[in-house]
């Protein structure tokens, strides 16, 4: 994995806090953000790129003590 990829997977990661990305999806925003990162374009997630980022993220699943301890 390349240095620019590893960057851009952890830009989305911490952008999604915790939600996730359908597969597809998430491949093309790390995409964008490595092609960014490789030419220098700042900012790298930009106004558009969040846009589509929060309108296909899913929330994600609350959890509670009682659900970890019962293992859910």
């Amino acid at each position: 994995m390349s240095l620019f990829f590893a960057a851009a997977e952890a830009l989305i990661a911490d952008y999604l806090n915790g939600r996730t990305l359908p597969e597809a999806v998430h491949k093309a925003v790390v995409l964008a953000a490595r092609t960014r990162l490789l030419h220098g374009e700042e900012p790298v997630l930009d106004e558009a790129l969040c846009s589509d980022i929060d309108r296909e993220a899913n929330e994600p699943i609350p959890s509670s003590a009682k659900g970890i301890r019962a293992g859910l």
